[in-house]
């Protein structure tokens, strides 16, 4: 149990503080779209780690 509250509280402090740094710099159109592909693949890489973690324990 310990590790899934880990698992959620790295997740949302990468969302939280990604979301703090646009906020702080403005990104231009290139940058927008750039962040856009490493982001999803980020998110797709978290998924495969969470699903992989799940199917582990059970």
């Amino acid at each position: 149990m310990a590790y899934a509250g880990f698992m959620k509280g790295m997740a949302a402090g990468m969302v939280i503080g990604a979301a703090a740094t646009v906020m702080i710099e403005q990104p231009t159109a290139k940058q927008r779209k750039k962040m856009m592909k490493k982001t999803e693949g980020l998110f797709r890489n978290i998924g495969s780690a969470i699903d992989m973690a799940m199917g582990m324990r059970g």
